[in-house]
């Protein structure tokens, strides 16, 4: 299953598509790298709010258009919306507090949520892929945290997420020196699931991640639960989660079929509970 990377018109800042229950949001902005400005966030976080929401969606991708897949915030933007609108300290911490809920949504909604590099992530772009489940990259993307170069500390979550993917020292390594890495490394680092080659980059093929959109909603829902809850609790406090969500699962029509997939011999054909 494949759908283009769209270069055409940027009338659309972000192209909505829906593929056999994948939800794939492409950030449209292609001349300016797919930078965000605040009218992109806003309706990328609609975007991201109403998959959540929509019980048709099963998976969720985000992607770019063009060669980059997010270069980060548009500073050309930011400084023309900063000399007219004469935001306060407060009013910008609010307006970055707000657009940390795009992140929370992609990195708690209760279905699979995947972001395709298919070219320069650096910045919020790369906190916006960091904050998916899972991330696949084209070969010769490259990844970049930025914010230090313009002497700022980060957002999104950047650090939330770093800290957990690398550690603390390795996120402080990649923050500090806000070194452009390849994705070579970034796989090697765990940053990266999987890699595609760059003459895949032209068509995102979702095939890859058709098997999770097709897999038991309710299952993985409930194990996206208890990885969440694994990276701050106790043992003994995932344990008694783990236990409430297996009893969950084994209600569902989703464990009848797979055990009557694995007596028949055939793969089982899962659907939403």
């Amino acid at each position: 299953m494949k759908t283009p990377h769209p270069e055409s018109t940027e009338d659309q800042p972000l192209i909505i598509d829906t593929r056999d229950h994948v939800r794939i949001l492409t950030l449209n902005r292609p001349s300016r790298m797919n930078a965000l400005t605040p009218e992109l966030h806003h309706r990328l976080q609609i975007a991201v709010f109403d998959a959540a929401e929509d019980d048709s969606v099963r998976a969720l991708v985000l992607t770019g258009a063009g060669r980059a897949f997010c270069a980060g915030g548009d500073i050309k933007a930011s400084g023309s919306r900063a000399r007219t609108t004469r935001e306060t300290g407060k009013q910008r911490a609010d307006s970055l507090r707000q657009h940390g809920q795009t992140v929370i949504s992609l990195s708690q909604m209760p279905k699979p949520t995947l972001a395709f590099i298919n070219g320069a992530a650096a910045g919020a772009g790369l906190a916006l892929a960091l904050a998916c489940d899972l991330r696949i990259a084209a070969r010769d993307a490259t990844l970049k945290t930025a914010y230090a170069q313009m002497a700022l500390s980060g957002d999104l979550g950047i650090s939330y997420f770093l800290t957990r993917l690398v550690g603390p020292s390795r996120a402080l390594e990649l923050l500090f020196l806000s070194e452009k890495i390849s994705a070579e490394r970034a796989y090697s680092l765990g940053i990266v699931n999987h890699l595609v080659n760059t003459s895949d980059r032209g068509e995102l093929d979702i095939g890859w991640f058709h098997k999770i959109a097709h897999g038991p909603s309710t299952a993985f829902q409930r194990i996206k639960q208890n990885v969440l809850l694994a990276e701050g609790s106790s043992l003994e406090a995932v344990i008694d989660q783990e236990a409430d969500n297996s009893v969950h699962c084994l209600r569902t029509e989703d464990v009848k079929e797979a055990v009557a997939a694995f007596r028949d011999k055939r793969k089982p054909n899962f659907h939403k509970d």
